[in-house]
């Protein structure tokens, strides 16, 4: 069985966040059922449907990724490391070889 993509609008309730906030504490949504999007007539998708939704935009978000860290190596640039690069591997400046991040 092939999903269909389906075109999705911002939920109005939320502002697409997903929840609300009460006087004590967050709550799903109930204009969007805590997705943060709606079908193009303004009514939520049901959780399976929402799910599968969600799960196709994700895949399709990371294939552009990929597609596009590749069109940038090719062009001879390399992606911008971060502080993040700094606990990736082992630096070996710990005690008996270990790896080290100072914290």
């Amino acid at each position: 069985m092939r999903v269909r993509l389906l075109p999705l609008e911002r939920c109005e309730v939320c502002v697409g966040a997903g929840f609300i906030q009460g006087i004590f504490h967050r709550m799903a949504c109930a204009g969007c059922n805590g997705g943060g999007f709606v079908k193009q007539d303004g009514t939520a998708l049901d959780y399976p449907q929402l799910v599968e939704q969600l799960r196709l935009r994700l895949a399709m978000s990371g294939a552009e990724r990929k597609r596009l860290q590749q069109v940038l190596e090719r062009a001879g640039l390399k992606p911008v490391e971060g502080a993040a690069s700094g606990y990736q591997g082992n630096n070996k400046k710990g005690a008996g070889g270990a790896h080290f991040t100072g914290d």
